[in-house]
């Protein structure tokens, strides 16, 4: 791993160190407040494949991950490095295609926890993917980053595959990785505060949030109260709409019950 720099020139870095075959790719957080994946479609213009597309999460568009291929022109770039978000997502370089990544990260979709318990892998998630990655041994980290020869973190970190990249081909049905329990361990926290701080941002978004009448500390009190009677103390990394949904109505109905 590298020390952490500028995102766009440790992107080009680790591309030119991979070769003139490789390719760049980016995976876009579709629960970012930031919205990157509206403004690729406003800076680039290229396109953007849904990560969740073809499996039987393919109608969860308010929390879509999208997989895109850029270069060294895009003008997405730009607004990544003047962004102060660095939740957006993360870049990867790899020579393989993009439906061949494509079928990797998709793959992702959810994983095995210790007792094999099945859940959802924020890999769209920066500051959690990272985490996982440095918290696992190298053939774990070289299964989680399969065709990737290089994974660049908002920040600039880059992080290496262990060893050759995998280009196998159909890419195993999810969940098919097991989490170690002792990076389970060091992550549980982690998990706990990202799903808090994701829930937040999609309840945010909705028409009318109950959230925006409440300071901060607040709203996210309120939010985590719901969550721990939604989840009764399991792991949990990623809420289904009709979860962010039940939460939304319960805020509503306290609001409600508050004006009277």
């Amino acid at each position: 791993m590298s020390e952490p720099c500028d995102f766009r020139a440790q992107l080009q870095v680790a591309s030119q160190a991979s070769g003139n075959r490789s390719s760049v790719y980016l995976v876009l957080s579709g629960t970012s407040a930031a919205k990157p994946v509206q403004h690729f479609y406003a800076t680039d213009g290229l396109t953007a494949v849904p990560l969740f597309q073809g499996t039987q999460y393919a109608g969860w568009h308010e929390v879509m991950p999208f997989l895109v291929q850029v270069t060294d022109a895009s003008g997405f770039l730009d607004w990544i490095d003047e962004t102060d978000s660095v939740d957006w997502g993360w870049g990867l370089v790899s020579d393989a295609s993009l439906e061949e990544v494509f079928g990797h990260v998709r793959s992702l979709t959810k994983i095995l926890l210790p007792d094999g318990k099945e859940v959802f892998f924020r890999y769209w998630d920066a500051q959690y993917l990272g985490a996982i990655l440095s918290g696992v041994d190298d053939c774990c980290r070289a299964k989680l980053m399969g065709p990737a020869q290089s994974i660049v973190l908002p920040d600039g970190e880059v992080i290496d595959h262990p060893g050759t990249p995998d280009h196998a081909i159909p890419a195993p049905e999810f969940p098919w990785f097991s989490l170690p329990a002792e990076t389970l361990e060091k992550i549980a926290v982690l998990c706990w505060d990202r799903l808090v701080d994701n829930t937040i941002s999609v309840l945010g978004k909705k028409k009318h949030s109950p959230l925006i009448q409440y300071p901060q500390p607040i709203a996210r009190q309120k939010v985590e109260r719901h969550l721990r009677r939604l989840t009764s103390g399991e792991v949990v990394t990623e809420l289904s709409p009709e979860h962010v949904q039940t939460i939304h109505h319960a805020l509503l109905r306290e609001a409600s019950q508050g004006a009277h």
